[in-house]
């Protein structure tokens, strides 16, 4: 790999899991950016940690009949990271995911915090996105700065994005305006369970009919913090996992191009339980991914 777009890619940090082929569909790239956290940093740390857990999960997704340690996972390692510059990492992360993509991988991102997704989106060139999350985090700025992680939903809608959000519940006025105002649907944990799940998927599903190419970002706090309580920003009355994992059963098809899950900060994590639960909300969903394309 001499492509000077993978000059900052640490090869040294790969773990996944022991399954690492390179001939795999999918590439594990590790983004350990943690500088715009609020409330409780630390996913500069989720990566390797997420990474060492999946070690002892099972492989076998039953939902899907596949075997994920027989599909196998490259994991590239992670991308090293300005110690202050966001909008520097953005442009590494950028240039990492773009290589990959190109390629014809479904990139896989471990974060860091949600500001990641500004790069991977950038790289990877969707025209949609769903996002998982207790936040609209479409502020034009937080505390001064456009790149925090409050922002990442605005970054990423300016690009031209058509985004969808679920597991909303923790906004603020302007965010509400924006969203109207943009065309930016989201769903409250409320709705989805007096809709269940096959209607919310289908609002998704008919959300997204005009879509090209769909990326899934998960922030973990979009879980309710009694299933995912190693987070940065936790916020209550979230979604369970199986429900969130039903949901993205029925949304996934050929179109989903990429996905990351964020924001653990295993600090706050004593157990491990929300990392193990990152890890297996990683192989479910790439499962779902490689069922989709293999129809």
């Amino acid at each position: 790999m001499s492509d000077s777009r993978l000059l900052y890619l640490n090869e040294n940090s790969r773990l996944f899991a022991g399954f690492n082929k390179p001939t795999s569909p999918f590439v594990i790239i590790g983004l350990p950016l943690d500088i715009t956290s609020s409330f409780r940093p630390g996913s500069r740390f989720a990566p390797s940690t997420i990474r060492e857990y999946a070690q002892y999960i099972e492989f076998y997704s039953i939902r899907t009949g596949i075997d994920m340690g027989e599909i196998g996972f490259n994991d590239v390692g992670d991308v090293v990271m300005h110690p202050s510059d966001v909008e520097e990492n953005i442009k590494r992360i950028s240039d990492v995911t773009s290589y990959f993509a190109e390629k014809g991988k479904i990139v896989i991102s471990i974060g860091g915090e949600h500001s990641i997704t500004v790069g991977t989106t950038r790289g990877i060139k969707p025209d949609c996105v769903l996002s998982i999350d207790a936040h609209l985090d479409l502020r034009e700025e937080y505390m001064g700065y456009r790149y925090d992680h409050a922002c990442v939903m605005r970054r990423i809608s300016e690009q031209g994005i058509k985004i969808m959000e679920i597991g909303t519940r923790a906004i603020s006025r302007e965010e509400i305006e924006y969203a109207n105002r943009n065309g930016i649907a989201y769903i409250t944990p409320h709705q989805i369970k007096l809709m269940g799940v096959r209607e919310t998927a289908q609002k998704i599903v008919n959300n997204f009919r005009e879509c090209e190419k769909i990326y899934i970002t998960y922030d973990m706090d979009g879980i309710d913090p009694s299933y995912a309580p190693g987070v940065a920003t936790p916020e209550p009355e979230g979604l369970d996992p199986s429900t969130v994992l039903d949901i993205i059963s029925l949304v996934i098809d050929k179109r989903v191009i990429g996905f990351d899950v964020v924001e653990v900060s295993p600090p706050y994590d004593p157990t491990g339980i929300t990392s193990v639960l990152a890890a297996r909300i990683i192989l479910e969903t790439a499962a779902q991914i490689y069922k989709a394309r293999s129809l």
